[in-house]
């Protein structure tokens, strides 16, 4: 498999996978609690009295929960159901451009998956579930 990466971006090259066709049966925006931080302030004045100098100080401490974007797709083909999740990196990162139960193009490798959107551009995710689809 052939990674070229150019400014964090990962193109995995489209010969190297086995492309499946599948349908897009449901798609959720998570947001998805990644820790906290945690920030101290503090204030301090000094105050000249002569031959003594008086301190004080006062702190402030925040807390600030961080949490992460991420887009999860269920994608159905033949007997199997997966479950994926991308990871969106940025504010202004977009999910793929893919409508439900519209055909979707996608490659599964290693726990990797790589969904093709309608506009060609390569959406790596993670596979965080696969089961058999039920008997109808």
């Amino acid at each position: 498999m052939l990674f070229r990466s150019l400014l964090g971006v990962v193109t995995v090259k489209a010969d190297d996978l086995k492309w499946q066709h599948g349908t897009l049966t449901s798609t959720e925006r998570q947001k998805i609690k990644e820790g906290s931080t945690i920030t101290h302030n503090t204030d301090a004045t000094a105050k000249d009295r002569g031959n003594k100098t008086d301190y004080s100080s006062n702190t402030t401490t925040t807390k600030s929960d961080n949490y992460e974007d991420y887009q999860v797709y269920t994608i159905e083909t033949g007997k199997i159901v997966y479950v994926a999740s991308e990871h969106l990196l940025f504010p202004w990162s977009k999910p793929a451009a893919i409508e439900l139960g519209e055909p979707v193009q996608f490659a599964v490798k290693g726990g990797k998956m790589i969904i093709l959107d309608s506009s060609g551009k390569q959406h790596k995710a993670t596979v965080t579930k696969t089961s058999l689809k039920s008997a109808q």
